[in-house]
């Protein structure tokens, strides 16, 4: 076996038998447990089956105010993650204090003031409950995306800024063209995450009173089918967050960078020994050169065409050909 190789790849069906394996155990470790908190009773499907549509109602309810929270925070969480960026210390002194107070405190406890300061303000409002949960989940959410945003924008390497700059692409220019198509790529894996965060700290707003889904199965609790109730609520939140799990392993697939420690898989295994000689005589990764190729070729399209001479030492030439 050559060094680069790495261990060999296990049959398909093995590695789906494994997968169901595993979940045929868990499922009958949560059988016996629930069996056991019912006090040796049978679960009470009939229960089950007609209260069920009130859960997903209120599942419906959590899905639009942590969605509307989430891409509202991310445009906020964008500008001060850019702002963190910043040449000016007064910006990026602005922006950490904002990061950090709402990172540094609860949740719940930005619910809560929240609350209080509508409830005196605003006390007749019909929606406020609603508005004081969006505002808490907006608020939160957007100072985790703005360190996200952060850290991808200064994940790009200073030398390409300096390159697009020095061929004359303002600002602007070098955001659009060179940082921006990678930073995009490296936060688009977090950000799902802090999708999947978002909606599980939604349930918190049950204790202001609106009717999410744990509002809704807190209320059919007081029937006394507490194990059944909670089985529904815990089965939908499953069913919302484990399909987002393995969007954030596709995006993870589908837009990783080589060289920024993200591995490309082959079968379910890294690849080794893929990086192009380039990279390996250049010290960087492809991705890095073709972005920063796409970038320059219209700037030297444009001086070979303005230049008072045609020389072809300066003909500007793709340095990748087109897919």
């Amino acid at each position: 076996m050559k060094p680069d190789d790495g261990p060999p790849l296990r049959p398909r069906i093995e590695q789906l038998g494994e997968k169901a394996g595993a979940v045929a155990l868990v499922v009958a470790i949560a059988l016996g447990l629930l069996y056991a908190l019912n006090r040796n009773e049978p679960l009470d499907l009939g229960f089950m089956g007609e209260n069920y549509r009130a859960l997903l109602e209120g599942a419906v309810l959590t899905l639009l105010v942590t969605g509307a929270a989430y891409f509202s925070g991310m445009a906020l969480g964008f500008l001060f993650g850019w702002l963190r960026t910043s040449k000016r210390r007064i910006l990026r002194g602005l922006s950490a204090g904002w990061v950090e107070a709402l990172r540094g405190t609860p949740l719940f406890v930005q619910l809560l003031f929240l609350y209080n300061v509508l409830l005196y303000y605003l006390p007749t409002m019909e929606s406020r409950l609603i508005v004081t949960g969006f505002l808490a989940l907006l608020l939160n959410t957007s100072a985790y995306q703005a360190e996200i945003f952060r850290a991808g924008l200064q994940s790009v390497a200073a030398g390409q800024v300096d390159a697009a700059r020095s061929i004359g692409l303002t600002y602007w220019g070098a955001m659009r063209t060179v940082i921006l198509p990678q930073a995009v790529r490296i936060v688009v894996p977090p950000l799902t995450n802090e999708g999947i965060s978002l909606l599980k700290a939604s349930s918190l707003l049950f204790y202001i009173g609106v009717q999410e889904l744990t509002y809704e199965g807190r209320i059919l609790t007081f029937g006394g089918k507490l194990v059944e109730t909670y089985l529904m609520v815990t089965a939908i939140y499953l069913a919302m967050t484990v399909p987002l799990s393995k969007v954030v392993a596709w995006l993870e697939r589908r837009y990783r960078i080589p060289g920024l420690g993200l591995q490309q898989e082959v079968g379910g295994r890294p690849a080794r020994g893929a990086r192009s000689l380039a990279a390996r005589v250049l010290g960087v990764d492809g991705g890095s050169l073709r972005t920063a190729a796409r970038a320059v070729r219209p700037a030297l399209k444009r001086a070979w065409i303005r230049g008072p001479h045609k020389s072809s030492l300066i003909r500007a030439r793709p340095l990748y050909g087109r897919r």
